[in-house]
């Protein structure tokens, strides 16, 4: 939508709309009829959606407001379920990995499709005996399960499980169902922080840092159950199973602070690698300039489009708005590099065929994309 109450000097638009025009003309005219049709392509790993472990988790992060919980709002930039799968997000695609979410009601009906290798549970506190059945099947013939903490610890109605997390055996652990908010993560409350104290924070690290005392895991990042070991690796049938006891939420801190504090992501992303992903494509030699780039890819009529694009912050309310935040504009030279090599290559925004091979240079401006396409055989 377009609000255009500012867009105007009384009936004569304001210049910027000269500025941005050529962008949106070649938005219309190129790139939409080349990806209209187009299928999105993931790298084999799923992110799993539980709602009820959503709503749950709305309840134990609203306890710290105490009479005033009514009163809360802002649970996007808040709430412990919204921030640790941002945290798994942007673990995932800044190291060069697409993902897809999978849903609750179709793992429960189908069961985990065999499309995918990797099945990350992040933050899912509710989970139904269904799901664990269909959860084990998938490890049991050769998957990969990685949860970061008290995974179905409650049923999907939010009721305690009184003898532990329902996929515990598959974990190798077993969770006290006597658990007290004392054992986990800072003793006072039942998750990461205290968002009461929090409610108006301005940076990621005074919201995990202010009043807390969570146990700060050499990797890191803080340990939810405290007297419980993190990275259990449990072989499971044929897959692994990776209970990880750990919360990935400092990685939104790390990821603001830059490309080598970024690079602790790898305690999790270790165990995602292990289960048989790779990126597919890389910039060459990133660094902190490059820190924040995203490449995602398209299938149609059997050729492969590709954006080299930027992951800013996103700036919001409950009810949409704000902007992207720290978007970068400079202009700079870079390589994407292949796994394997690829075939007529083209620059869809040039117009210029680049031939076959594996590294192809561009400058690339930043609040911009670079656009190529390929044949997807192999892909």
């Amino acid at each position: 939508i377009g609000w255009v109450e500012r867009w105007f000097d009384g009936q004569t638009p304001k210049p910027w709309h000269k500025e941005v025009a050529p962008h949106y003309l070649e938005a219309a005219n190129r790139i939409g009829p080349l990806m209209s049709g187009a299928q999105w392509i993931h790298d084999g790993v799923a992110l799993y959606y539980s709602h009820p472990s959503i709503q749950l988790s709305w309840i134990l992060d609203a306890e710290a407001h105490g009479r005033t919980w009514v009163n809360r709002n802002n649970d996007h930039r808040l709430g412990s379920s919204h921030l640790v799968r941002k945290a798994w997000e942007n673990m995932l695609r800044d190291s060069g990995l697409q993902y897809n979410f999978i849903s609750y009601v179709d793992v429960i009906q189908n069961g985990v499709p065999d499309e995918y290798k990797v099945l990350i549970l992040p933050h899912c506190l509710c989970l139904s005996d269904a799901e664990a059945r269909r959860i084990r099947d998938f490890c049991a013939a050769g998957g990969t399960v990685i949860a970061d903490y008290m995974p179905g610890l409650w049923d999907q109605h939010g009721r305690g499980r009184p003898a532990g997390g329902v996929l515990d055996d598959m974990f190798g652990v077993r969770h006290d169902p006597n658990m007290k908010a004392g054992d986990i993560f800072d003793q006072k409350l039942w998750c990461e922080t205290d968002q009461d104290a929090n409610f108006g924070y301005k940076t990621w690290e005074q919201l995990l840092t202010n009043r807390n005392t969570c146990i700060r895991d050499p990797s890191g990042f803080n340990k939810a159950v405290r007297n419980m070991d993190v990275m259990k690796v449990n072989r499971f049938g044929k897959g692994t199973a990776v209970l990880m006891n750990l919360s990935p939420q400092w990685y939104n801190a790390y990821r603001a602070a830059g490309f080598d504090a970024a690079a602790r992501r790898d305690v999790f992303m270790r165990h995602v690698l292990a289960g048989g992903v790779k990126p597919r494509v890389r910039l060459k030699s990133a660094g902190q300039k490059e820190h924040g780039c995203e490449i995602t890819y398209w299938k149609k009529d059997g050729r492969v489009i590709l954006f080299l694009c930027f992951n800013p912050e996103i700036t919001g309310s409950e009810t949409g708005g704000g902007n992207a935040a720290g978007l970068k504009t400079d202009t700079i030279p870079v390589t994407l590099q292949f796994a394997s090599p690829v075939s007529a290559v083209r620059d869809e925004r040039a117009g210029r065929d680049l031939g076959n091979g594996s590294e192809f240079s561009f400058n690339w401006t930043m609040n911009q994309a670079v656009v190529i396409s390929f044949d997807a055989q192999g892909w």
